[in-house]
């Protein structure tokens, strides 16, 4: 309503006869004015989003993934049907019909929800039409139903008599499908007029009648092929493959499907080999994998003129013969994919030698500057090309087994990294290889490195010895979340904005180092092997930590006898199996504590006597520790009296 702005129409808003409907409050009848007053495409776009519950998130890309398939969109001019859907929901959303909008910094993926009372507007404007089955029963349908949905096929009630009424089904949407793996069946109505299907339970062999089938998708489906029969399906537009965890090739001649817009394949991991020719596909718009093989019409080249977009996963990159076959795959001219990961694996193994050069084909495999995450894995060059310091709206970075790589340059110049990690890579030495001569300014105290980075995930890089080989200028200055795993040659600088640290297998040094980590609030200790006490001083300036887990320090014998700071609000021990005793200066730092747990400490003997005095302790979590267990035993242990004051003791 927001665009009337003249007398006139404002006027025709006052005397509608919409107001003298009856209703229960006065809202419906205002939101279904605004209903009235929308396009056609409009009402019939917005209508269906009845067939999501109430407060459901509803993801963008899926809904006009419906719109398109049930008819209600269709391209125009120079707009492909997927803009055209764009423009709608945008439209709706500026109407206030949509709210709650979220967009994934890395994936550019958009969720949002509708208000309860919006969407019972769009309840009552469909009626039987669209039907949400409460509780998976089918006693509400109707011989006026086009469009079913329900959480869960696994508590649907068998009632065939209800499924006998619905004579022209559109939709069978089934909300949670991705869940659980189905063995069995549910007689489902697979009729010729069906649209979409989205379902965990039917049987595969029925597909051959759903020749008006636009919407697929198999999800949770104990299947290890799809049967050739899905080649009849010929208006085909949208084939999800989802959660098929035995799934190892597609139908060959599925490039028949002339019509197919949107290949969408996740959590497919025994997928081996998709099919030849994806390239006579020329309406293809979204791939979620794409398998290189050796087979004739597998190779990059298909991938050439397919204006593909969101995200894409190649894999087998070990087969590609030459830098000419990398640089068909064009990925320099793909504009619209926010989302790439290049393998030389297919199945998340360490692949065999590749066929040709694999510096070269990752230099030809450069993706558009719109790119927003990159994942690399298991390539074994030596080191990475410089095209990915040109990426200059790169949010997420992830490199994985590239364990000849000796060099990682310039990563800490991307100006829009926010997510950075690197995992089994045995050589590399530092997270930026940059010397201070290679920095473009010469004021390198004024030069940001990694400017805009706020996740750094560190694990199993053996060599691993500082993040930066020179430390210089303002490092890391939106570093708030930093995990370190398996990297025991690490030392660390002074890091002051990191609010959340977690750290597997300890060094002395780099425990030393944390105690520069002004402004902590969640610290997690895990495997220190070797180490029998901490670092002097260590806990004393960490002032705005709130929550500390020690975990697996097999020698450690005690916990710094000094005292922690005011603002603890939950301490974890957890199989430290010698430690024998908490600090007695527990009492001075820790009254704000209001959790404390400890697990799996078997040779501690007793709890400190400062413990009494922890006014705001709430909860003691106590595990597997014999001895502790017998002395705070209610009313009779020795140690009952220091703890009687909380009010939840747990003793396991």
């Amino acid at each position: 309503m927001r665009s009337r702005s003249g007398e006139k129409e404002w006027l025709e808003v006052k005397e509608s006869r919409i107001w003298a409907l009856a209703h229960e409050n006065t809202i419906l009848p205002a939101l279904r004015l605004s209903y009235f007053h929308l396009t056609s495409t409009l009402k019939q776009c917005f209508s269906f989003c009845a067939i999501f519950p109430k407060d459901w998130i509803i993801m963008k890309e899926e809904l006009i993934h419906l719109w398109l398939a049930n008819g209600f969109i269709s391209s125009r001019e120079n707009l492909e049907v997927e803009d055209v859907g764009s423009m709608i929901w945008n439209e709706l959303c500026q109407k206030s019909f949509f709210q709650d909008i979220k967009v994934d910094e890395y994936s550019g993926d958009i969720s949002f929800k509708m208000h309860d009372l919006v969407h019972d507007l769009a309840q009552s404007i469909m009626g039987q039409e669209c039907v949400v089955l409460e509780n998976e029963n089918m006693a509400s349908l109707s011989k006026s139903t086009h469009h079913i949905s329900f959480h869960d096929a696994l508590h649907l009630s068998a009632d065939k008599s209800a499924l006998k009424k619905v004579e022209s089904l559109r939709t069978i949407f089934e909300l949670n499908c991705d869940r659980f793996v189905r063995t069995d069946y549910f007689p489902f109505p697979t009729n010729c007029s069906l649209r979409v299907l989205r379902f965990s339970s039917f049987q595969v062999s029925s597909l051959r009648s759903l020749i008006h089938l636009r919407y697929l998708e198999f999800c949770s489906l104990n299947i290890e092929n799809i049967p050739d029969s899905i080649y009849s399906l010929h208006k085909l537009e949208i084939l999800k493959l989802k959660n098929l965890t035995k799934l190892r090739c597609l139908p060959q001649l599925l490039a028949c499907l002339q019509n197919l817009r949107h290949l969408v394949i996740e959590d497919c991991d025994a997928l081996s080999q998709l099919f030849p020719y994806i390239g006579k596909l020329t309406c293809l718009r979204t791939l979620g994998v794409y398998i290189v093989s050796l087979e004739i019409g597998q190779s990059l080249t298909e991938l050439r003129d397919l204006n593909l977009g969101g995200k894409l996963s190649i894999k087998g990159l070990k087969d590609v013969g030459s830098l000419s076959h990398a640089q068909d795959a064009n990925l320099t001219a793909k504009k619209e994919l926010h989302e790439v990961c290049l393998s030389w694996s297919v199945d998340d193994e360490i692949p065999e030698t590749p066929t040709f050069s694999s510096e070269q084909v990752l230099e030809g495999l450069q993706p558009h500057t719109n790119l927003k995450s990159l994942k690399i894995h298991y390539y074994n060059g030596l080191c990475f090309p410089s095209w990915i310091q040109t990426l200059t709206s790169l949010v997420s970075l992830e490199l994985k087994g590239c364990n000849n790589c000796v060099r990682l340059s310039g990563l800490g110049k991307l100006p829009s990294l926010k997510q950075l990690q690197l995992c089994d890579m045995d050589n590399v030495k530092f997270v930026d290889d940059n010397d201070e001569d290679d920095d473009e300014s010469h004021d390198s105290m004024g030069v940001k490195i990694f400017p805009s980075l706020e996740v750094l995930i560190l694990e199993s890089l053996p060599r691993l010895e500082r993040l930066l080989k020179v430390e210089r200028g303002e490092m890391f200055p939106c570093l708030s979340i930093l995990k370190i795993y398996f990297c025991s040659q690490l030392r660390l600088p002074c890091l002051p904005y990191v609010k959340h640290l977690d750290v597997f297998d300890c060094n002395n040094e780099l425990l030393s180092s944390i105690s520069s980590f002004y402004g902590l609030t969640t610290l997690f200790l895990g495997r220190g092997t070797g180490i029998t006490s901490f670092p002097e001083g260590m806990f004393r300036k960490l002032t705005c930590l709130q929550s500390l887990e020690i975990n697996s320090f097999s020698n450690l014998k005690e916990l710094p006898n000094e005292p922690f700071n005011l603002a603890l609000d939950s301490l974890q021990v957890s199989s430290c199996k010698d430690i024998e005793s908490l600090p007695e200066k527990i009492r001075e730092g820790l009254q704000s504590l209001r959790t404390l747990t400890i697990n799996y400490c078997k040779e501690l003997r007793c709890l400190p006597e400062g413990i009494r005095h922890l006014t705001s302790l709430e909860v003691l979590d106590i595990y597997d520790c014999p001895t502790l267990e017998e002395r705070c035993k209610k009313e009779t242990g020795k140690d009952w009296n220091k703890i009687a004051h909380i009010p939840n003791i747990i003793i396991r």
